[in-house]
């Protein structure tokens, strides 16, 4: 874990939408309060019942909370990006973190105490900010919930497909190209499938031209009938 300190600290505060409006004066005393530091990939966060004593803004890479099933699986119920808070309902609350959590890819985070969390707190757009990245928290475990109670596998795995697309996809001229690489065991993981399953799945759609493979990336080559397989009609929405 690589530390990072001040002036850099207050440049990179600057560039965030939660600050936009601060003064430089604003900026400048919660930059002596806070850290950046950046994470390996695979590192551990934090687990399960740990002390929830920080909070936790992702500046780029991402996080991924899951918890263990009873077969000792790893199930991924939430795929957190840049700009995304981590473990702010457990430190609003003063709980134990009730998950686990574990870095993806090289990842920096923007890391605040108690302390000037609640300074923080008093500022209207941060408090407007906290609100918006807890619903949207809310709106994927609800989704996330709903797909393993209700839906099959093949639902779950298309709606996997278009979130990614959404996501991280670029438009080609052929469909939509999934630039994040993704393994079928982390496909497994985020919608509780195994991994021969994921791939049955995925070679049907390759056969009916739903789906390609290009260079180790998804291309989604029709949108339309995975958007009808997930039973959304805009899985982003």
């Amino acid at each position: 874990m690589k530390t990072m300190k001040n002036p850099a600290i207050f440049n990179e505060i600057r560039k965030m939408e939660l600050f936009s409006a601060a003064d430089d004066a604003v900026i400048s005393m919660f930059a002596k309060k806070v850290n950046i530091n950046t994470y390996n990939d695979q590192q551990t966060l934090f687990l399960s019942g740990d002390p929830c004593d920080t909070l936790y803004i992702i500046l780029s890479g991402g996080i991924y909370l899951y918890f263990i099933s009873e077969e000792g699986n790893e199930v991924i119920f939430s795929d957190l990006q840049p700009g995304d808070a981590v473990g702010e309902i457990e430190f609003a609350l003063n709980y134990r973190h009730s998950s686990n959590a574990a870095i993806c890819g090289t990842t920096r985070l923007l890391e605040i105490d108690r302390k000037t969390f609640n300074e923080l707190s008093t500022i209207p757009q941060v408090s407007s900010y906290l609100m918006r990245t807890i619903a949207r928290k809310l709106h994927r475990t609800i989704m996330f919930a709903e797909g393993m109670a209700l839906y099959p596998l093949e639902t779950r795995l298309a709606r996997l497909l278009l979130n990614l697309g959404a996501s991280h996809g670029r438009s080609t001229s052929d469909g939509i190209l999934i630039e994040k690489p993704i393994s079928q065991s982390r496909m497994g993981q985020l919608i509780n499938a195994s991994r021969p399953r994921i791939n049955a799945q995925l070679q049907a759609w390759k056969s009916e031209r739903l789906i390609g493979v290009r260079q180790h990336r998804i291309v989604i080559f029709n949108k339309r009938s995975l958007q009808i397989i997930s039973r959304h009609s805009d899985p982003a929405a």
